[in-house]
């Protein structure tokens, strides 16, 4: 049987409607039947929801699995406004990598199934992040850049507002992308989530909910370099034509229309040994109820991720929203759980 993640979240105050998401990268070798790699764990926080990803790949392909959500409610409890955490595993004798979000607050256990645990850290649901004001393309033998062309979308004072930007990847080669970069302006950039399989005319930028397609990168942090680098010989393979969609999601708090703008690097893998793919469980199920006289409402949902048989997490990031309370993520197999992060910092 395949060894499921499953991620819980507790909110809360009353009259709160939100998802939550889980979201992990894993990576199976293409060539080799055994062995693992390790990398930097990932994770981050937002203000604004909950969600957990982590990626995982096919033998010879690149990954898949499914997910699915489901939510409970509690009739007491209290809490303040906290929430998100993340954390990777290991489901096959591989690495396993640990996260946390802002200032700390997660928590990783050790691997039960061979795994060797990793520190946790990472920020904006990247390996690194560095202040910046910008983000310089790579070389075009390094990789490519994608961005929002300049004053194409306007946010007005007290405006939300969901975009879609479609781009097609250069070139007629399937490429293997072993890393992603990306900067957010500030100011109303909330975030921005890329999906692989657009398939419109090359350059569309339209209003939507959200992308379709296969989830694979996201960031929640402006004003800052995220990156998040697959280990040594790990790649996300794109075939010639593929189309990727920047789904953007903007909120302007302030007096003034803003411009905003983001830019993605893709950067080439080398020497893939091994392919990575993207898991993502989704819950849309958050409705907190209404405080009573024993205290605030209070409401516990969950996801739960399938991993395919020899999957290797090696990065997993949630995404919560600041009234949660409690995130946590749990790797079952063998009628086992183990917990593998548990975080109140969103």
């Amino acid at each position: 049987m395949a060894p499921n993640r499953n991620v819980k979240m507790t909110i809360v105050p009353a009259g709160i409607r939100a998802t939550v998401l889980c979201l992990a990268f894993v990576g199976c070798s293409a060539t080799q039947s055994g062995g693992g790699f390790a990398d930097d764990g990932v994770g981050s926080g937002d203000d604004s929801g909950s969600d957990a990803a982590s990626s995982s790949g096919g033998s010879g392909g690149s990954g898949g699995g499914s997910s699915s959500g489901s939510g409970s409610q509690t009739a007491s409890g209290g809490g303040s406004s906290n929430g998100g955490g993340g954390s990777g595993s290991s489901s096959s004798g591989g690495v396993t990598s640990g996260s946390s979000s802002g200032d700390g607050g997660g928590s990783s256990a050790s691997a039960s199934d061979g795994g060797t645990p990793m520190p946790s850290h990472g920020c904006g649901q990247g390996t690194s992040c560095t202040p910046a004001s910008d983000l310089a393309p790579p070389a075009s033998a390094d990789g490519f850049q994608i961005v929002l062309p300049a004053n194409s979308v306007t946010i007005q004072p007290g405006q939300e507002a969901y975009y879609c930007y479609y781009r097609t990847i250069p070139g007629s080669a399937t490429i293997d992308v072993g890393a992603f970069q990306s900067w957010m302006s500030t100011g109303s950039s909330h975030h921005f989530i890329t999906f692989e399989g657009g398939n419109m005319p090359d350059g569309t930028l339209e209003q939507c909910s959200i992308g379709n397609g296969k989830w694979i990168y996201a960031t929640s942090v402006a004003g800052q370099i995220i990156e998040l680098k697959m280990p040594d010989g790990v790649g996300l393979q794109m075939a010639a034509g593929t189309q990727l969609i920047l789904n953007m999601h903007f909120i302007n708090p302030t007096s003034t229309a803003t411009s905003p703008t983001l830019k993605l690097n893709v950067l080439y893998g080398q020497n893939i040994q091994y392919q990575a793919g993207t898991m993502v469980s989704f819950n849309a199920s958050i409705d907190v109820p209404p405080a009573g006289p024993t205290g605030p409402g209070m409401q516990t949902v969950s996801g739960t991720c399938q991993a395919p048989v020899g999957s290797k997490f090696f990065a997993i990031t949630t995404h919560t929203h600041k009234h949660a309370t409690n995130a946590s993520v749990n790797f079952i197999a063998g009628g086992q759980t183990q917990n593998i992060v548990s975080t109140t910092d969103w």
